[in-house]
């Protein structure tokens, strides 16, 4: 018996397609500048919309087949579940999709649209159904590799005193469901998080101080932003850490120039018996980096043009070394490859991300300086993902984050291009998580 009824409604569907063979009766369009073709993280959602057109004679009750990993969004001017559709009446079927609940084998056509079985009744009815054009149809695929993973960008929005946060997707590059994360920071350029991974901190240079957040390890999601205490802080611009998370270092923009080193409490966060460190090469300290092990530091000289690199001993920050690396020009931030073999510094002045070799001979000085691709204007820091393979450049002039490959051998950036993510105000500086 169920064979037969496989049968009937495989027939109606043919007959349905015959009688709408001019046309199907219900258009299903990708709203502008909507994808429908995904390779996601397998912990990332996104979203997706198309419009829903009637193009029968008849006001139709109609409903989406389900589809697993997919949930339809109500409200806001979108489609109901079900919705009904007069003549030539149109609606936004907004789509998310959970990429933890998508099948290992993807997803491979849809959204359907069918008129509902009765109007007690709203289960799609296979007499009469469409979905899109071949090339509209989703097209989905999830990667689990953990090497693959995807990441989170924290973007500090310098002009309105915000932080951003993305889905970086490790296949594209690209970032999605960007949306305001932290707000009533002040004049933040310097952001980053401890090395467990739990606290997410910001230099507040408008106010001199530092700020800590808690993060939602499940969502990404910062909140409960509240001063980290500490003292000394004069244009704090960085934020850096000892690979045991008990020590915060931030590199100081005013006074006579400084890098200082607080005490980290491993509950709350909040920073205690702060030092300051100067040094004669310190001038305009605009921007700091540690290498993987804690014993040097990389502080760039915004009025000199230059980089030092000094030596790290717990709150001690010395013997500091400006004469390697070339090309500064008003360096302002300064980040560190994850396999340690690269520094970039994005010059203020110049406009340009200047690549450096990090010699391996225990000096960790800077060789074979050069400039290297890159739409970066403005202040701030290059954030790269925990592969190394791509990297995300900050444009203040044109409120965007642009996404380039990074060659790993040699540290070059290439084929930098828009990162499509949005609302950035002012960006300043890039960390990935």
């Amino acid at each position: 018996m169920k064979q037969y009824k496989i049968i009937i409604a495989c027939m109606l569907m043919l007959a349905s397609s015959v009688l709408y063979a001019g046309q199907p009766p219900f258009s299903i369009i990708p709203v502008a500048g909507s994808t429908t073709s995904f390779l996601l993280p397998g912990n990332f959602t996104e979203t997706t919309s198309y419009q829903v057109t009637n193009q029968t004679k008849t006001k139709r009750i109609l409903t989406m087949v389900p589809i697993t990993g997919i949930n339809q969004v109500t409200g806001s001017g979108n489609c109901a579940n079900p919705f009904i559709l007069s003549p030539g009446q149109s609606c936004t079927l907004a789509l998310t999709i959970n990429a933890s609940q998508v099948p290992a084998t993807g997803i491979n056509g849809g959204p359907v649209i069918c008129k509902t079985k009765a109007a007690n009744n709203n289960a799609p009815d296979p007499f009469l159904c469409s979905q899109p054009d071949v090339e509209s149809r989703l097209a989905i695929s999830v990667t689990t590799s953990l090497v693959t993973v995807g990441q989170y960008a924290y973007i500090a929005n310098q002009f309105d005193n915000t932080v951003s946060f993305c889905q970086a997707n490790p296949a594209t590059g690209l970032l999605t469901q960007c949306s305001v994360t932290a707000t009533g920071l002040s004049g933040l350029e310097g952001i980053g998080f401890n090395p467990a991974g739990t606290l997410f901190y910001s230099a507040n240079a408008s106010s001199n101080s530092i700020s800590v957040c808690q993060l939602n390890q499940s969502t990404g999601a910062l909140s409960g932003c509240i001063d980290a205490g500490g003292s000394g802080f004069n244009l704090p611009n960085a934020i850096a850490f000892s690979p045991d998370g008990t020590i915060l270092y931030t590199s100081n923009l005013g006074g006579s120039a400084s890098v200082s080193a607080c005490l980290v409490n491993a509950t709350s966060g909040q920073l205690s018996a702060c030092v300051t460190n100067n040094s004669p090469t310190f001038s305009a300290s605009a921007d700091m980096a540690l290498n993987a092990s804690g014993t040097l530091a990389y502080v760039a000289n915004r009025s000199a043009n230059t980089i030092s690199v000094c030596n790290v001993s717990a709150q001690v920050v010395n013997s500091c070394n400006d004469l390697s690396g070339s090309g500064f020009n008003e360096p302002e931030g300064v980040t560190i490859s994850p396999d340690g073999l690269h520094a970039y510094i994005a010059n203020a002045g110049s406009k340009q991300i200047i690549v450096c070799d990090i010699l391996q001979d225990g000096t960790g000085l800077l060789a074979n300086c050069s400039a290297t691709n890159g739409a970066f204007d403005g202040t701030g820091n290059v954030g790269l993902n925990n592969l190394g393979t791509l990297a995300y450049v900050p444009n203040q002039l044109l409120n965007a984050v642009f996404v380039c490959n990074v060659t790993k051998v040699n540290g070059e950036l290439s084929s930098c291009l828009p990162s499509t993510g949005t609302g950035f105000v002012g960006p300043a500086g890039v960390v990935l998580h």
